[in-house]
């Protein structure tokens, strides 16, 4: 299956490609076009219209609250956006939105929020459908709906028509946050019916804008499948992405296919490399596979010593084979002083997290001092 062309073929239902629309001769309300008429001043006895209130209000609470030519004051900002929202600016509402969401200038109430935010979403408004959206999802101010969160994300994500504080039609795009979100929930069938399909095309649309965590996402579903999907070399690419925009997971992923020579040229110096920067994002088989470098030699200099740090490390987390391989040193002595009692309380958790070769390795020690016991006791019957 090629990604790629399925994306094409999605943008067009996630896109209104054929929507069209006319600004014709809607003014955009500043000084010259409102008070300037054939190079004429027309202000002198008409009064300001509701509009050009309201976008006075807005403009001096958005000074306010960035503290832009005003010294910051969220209380003399709330009142001034509740002025702007009465007189029909919707910017206002959804900054209301915000000021309640977060508390600013007033206690935080999230049923204010979801209202305010609610009459900027119903004018296409797209930030206020996402953040209508993360409220359902998880349950902020009210039950967690996924049903409704995935319809304001779908709308979300979509172009659509509105109008601006100037009540002229404008074009907004959808967003990208939208659309990964949208992602999430194909991929995990929340609020919706699970489809991969989508999934990966919306993940790949928002990885193509530059989100990381969706560059992530889609390298991921390429990379491990299922079958159908699976697609190394574009795996690589987008983990390679996510990785420059200092994703560690993707360090980790790029290490793996390195390691394994998976969509690139196998090279542990290079796996190494991604397993190093890796660690620093505490994932614990980054650590674990930097223990097989150091244990076998792969593009390093056999070390047991080393090995068996990250092996401790790593079986902190419970990872099997770190318990395996601490086994191995003690069995054998490599970087440590030989122990079988230790060696075998390794092979016995690893065994019991569903390592085979551990149960053997148990059977051998258990053999190797009974050989030894019986080995004692004739010399000692001997003397």
């Amino acid at each position: 299956m090629k990604i790629k062309s399925l994306c094409l073929m999605f943008v067009q239902l996630v896109m209104f490609s054929s929507l069209s629309y006319s600004q014709g001769k809607c003014q955009d309300g500043n000084f010259w076009q409102t008070w300037f008429k054939e190079s004429q001043f027309v202000g002198f006895g008409n009064p300001p219209t509701k509009n050009q209130i309201g976008n006075a209000q807005l403009e001096k609470a958005n000074q306010y609250y960035f503290g832009n030519n005003l010294t910051k004051d969220y209380s003399k900002a709330l009142e001034l956006y509740k002025k702007a929202a009465s007189n029909a600016i919707d910017e206002a509402n959804f900054s209301l939105g915000l000021m309640h969401h977060y508390g600013k200038g007033k206690l935080v109430s999230y049923q204010e929020a979801y209202d305010f935010y609610y009459k900027s979403a119903k004018n296409n408004n797209p930030e206020a459908q996402f953040n209508l959206g993360l409220m359902e999802r998880y349950g902020l101010g009210r039950q967690i709906n996924l049903e409704t969160a995935f319809y304001w994300f779908e709308k979300s994500s979509r172009q659509q028509l509105s109008k601006n504080r100037y009540q002229c039609e404008e074009l907004k795009k959808g967003l990208v946050e939208a659309q990964y979100n949208l992602a999430q929930m194909y991929h995990y069938g929340l609020g919706t019916q699970k489809n991969l399909t989508y999934a990966a095309m919306l993940y790949e649309i928002a990885a193509e804008q530059g989100m990381k965590e969706a560059q992530f996402n889609i390298a991921q579903i390429l990379h491990y499948g299922p079958d159908e999907f699976v697609n190394y070399e574009r795996a690589y690419e987008w983990y390679q992405k996510a990785a420059n925009q200092d994703l560690l997971e993707a360090e980790f992923n790029l290490g793996l296919m390195h390691q394994y020579g998976r969509g690139t040229f196998q090279d542990y110096v290079l796996a190494r490399q991604h397993y190093l920067k890796a660690v620093q994002a505490d994932i614990a088989e980054a650590e674990l596979n930097l223990g097989f470098l150091y244990y076998y030699g792969l593009g390093v200099q056999v070390n047991p010593s080393v090995a068996f740090e990250y092996f401790k490390t790593a079986a902190k987390k419970d990872l099997p084979q770190a318990h395996y391989h601490l086994g191995l040193i003690y069995k054998d002595g490599n970087g440590v002083q030989k122990d079988n009692l230790v060696a075998s309380q390794w092979f016995k958790k690893a065994s019991s997290l569903g390592v085979v070769e551990a149960t053997s390795m148990i059977k051998e020690i258990t053999m190797r001092e009974s050989k030894i016991k019986i080995e004692t006791a004739r010399k000692g019957a001997a003397s």
